[in-house]
């Protein structure tokens, strides 16, 4: 028997197959299909999406052998983007994606309705243009025939569970990034609501993460090849489903999710007070596991940057051999990067002074900056900031993280990590899963389907490599720190808007 974990991420699309001990027994994936329209506006063709991931199932179903020893499947996604759909769940519109800035205009046709604080006490968001309230919102004033045809908003999970499964359902961490939910009640805001002019019926049923939405229709079974008789289990945000998959199932540790972004998330038992919280820019929401809460905060360029590095500094050639030979220029710098400073705000900065018109800088060129120096003050500019974030999350909450666990494509580069332990003078815990999100879906889909009794049972059987911090490089570290990034960023705050 075997569990399926799927992941809709931002750049890349999995399939994982696991047997019932957690052992991965096939993997295939393929690059999440972006495109342009001719306004420069990103999106996905949820048409498209669709298919790719029927592929990558059958592929699955081939290595199970048989199509019924697939028990259980579920969803880990980006949150936030989403598409409208008709009552058949086809789609009527592209899909935006999270990081799209055609929706910042959205942003204030909420705000004069009402306050930021207001809306963060009922959704736990700081508020901005990447929740799903601001696409809906843009599809309601440039789709306005698809608007009017549209039997639902969905977002990502919740169309591949309605194509799937023929069932309208989300789950609470995806909900949690409509900027539509009230996150103490855990159901649809009607404060929220009203103001954006929904009814609750556009939207998805709500339901825990790990519940069984139903079964994989005859149709989607004659489309994807799994049987009709597989569980379809709501999953949940794939950062988090990350989390669950690296061990994280009560409160004390501190996620570090490194993809395309990266997400700081610490699980919580209770969210009481929200509003004593507003100011320190992070953001809550409902964990996909045991009733928690959970604090999250980001960087919203970090593997990214090191793609973005390979890409403009790298390129032609092969990626593996070129992203070698990238960190072999890194590890030919040294600590402090010859003086070179890189401040990662490509796409915006997060908490806790989250300025989404932020740009990125770099300074402290002179005719000795090699190409190395420019790759290894990106990894410690990248550290600097999670370490603002973490102090951030630390001081909010009132609490000292026990462990620091990092999963993510940005996890296999060690030269990073040890950049980050020794600026977090913390010793980093690195799960050796090679999919940390799929397994975490896979785990939800189990424990859905009543074939996983002990998730932290499951989860623990992988072994865990320490990075460890060095003394030395901690006290240089620290007043690089203080006494150079913390003083130029906050010199540049007010150039960053």
């Amino acid at each position: 028997m075997y569990l399926l974990g799927l992941d809709a991420g931002t750049t890349n699309w999995k399939a994982n197959l696991y047997d019932l001990k957690g052992r991965l027994v096939f993997s295939v994936s393929c690059p999440a299909a972006v495109k342009k329209d001719k306004a420069g506006n990103s999106y996905y063709d949820a048409g498209e999406m669709w298919k790719l991931f029927c592929g990558l199932i059958r592929q699955a179903v081939k290595k199970a052998g048989r199509p019924e020893r697939i028990k259980a499947v579920s969803f880990a996604s980006m949150a936030e983007a989403g598409c409208l759909v008709d009552e058949a769940g086809l789609p009527l519109t592209e899909i935006i994606p999270w990081f799209d800035k055609r929706t910042v205009p959205q942003v204030e046709v909420v705000l004069r309705k009402i306050s930021k604080k207001e809306l963060f006490v009922i959704t736990g968001l700081n508020f901005n243009y990447i929740f799903s309230l601001c696409k809906i919102l843009w599809f309601k004033k440039y789709r306005k025939t698809a608007f009017k045809r549209a039997a639902k908003w969905v977002c990502v999970p919740d169309y591949l569970i309605k194509r799937l499964s023929g069932v309208w359902a989300t789950d609470f961490s995806i909900a949690s990034r409509t900027a539509l939910f009230d996150l103490r009640a855990k159901k649809w805001s009607k404060k929220m609501l009203g103001l954006a002019g929904l009814k609750e019926s556009f939207l998805p049923e709500v339901f825990p993460s790990g519940t069984v939405a139903g079964r994989v229709t005859k149709k989607a079974a004659g489309e994807c090849g799994l049987s009709p008789e597989t569980k379809v289990v709501l999953g949940g945000h794939d950062h988090l489903c990350g989390s669950l998959g690296a061990g994280l199932f009560s409160e004390g540790k501190v996620l570090d999710s490194i993809g395309t972004s990266e997400t700081l998330a610490v699980p919580l038992k209770n969210i009481t007070n929200l509003k004593k919280h507003f100011k320190s820019g992070i953001s809550f929401g409902c964990y996909p596991y045991g009733g928690l809460y959970y604090a999250m905060s980001g960087l919203y360029y970090s593997g990214g940057l090191s793609e973005w590095l390979l890409r403009e500094y790298y390129a032609p050639g092969k990626k593996e051999r070129l992203y070698e030979k990238m960190l072999e220029d890194a590890k030919s710098s040294r600590p402090g990067s010859n003086g070179l400073y890189l401040f990662p705000h490509w796409l915006g900065m997060g908490a806790p002074h989250r300025k989404r018109n932020a740009r990125g800088m770099i300074t402290g060129f002179s005719p000795e900056t090699k190409r190395g120096d420019l790759v290894n003050a990106a990894y410690e500019g990248l550290s600097y900031e999670f370490r603002l974030l973490l102090e951030t999350v630390e001081q909010t909450l009132g609490f000292k993280a026990q462990e620091i666990i990092v999963i993510g494509g940005g996890a296999k580069n060690k030269l990073w990590l040890k950049r980050k332990a020794d600026i977090l003078a913390r010793n980093l815990t690195v799960p050796q899963i090679g999919e940390a999100v799929c397994f975490g879906a896979a785990l939800l889909s189990g424990l859905g389907a009543g074939l996983i009794r002990e998730p932290e049972k499951f989860a623990a059987k992988h072994k865990k490599e320490l990075i460890k911090k060095d003394k030395k490089l901690t006290a240089f570290y620290n007043k690089e720190y203080q006494e150079h990034y913390r003083k130029l960023y906050l010199l540049n705050l007010p150039y960053w808007g």
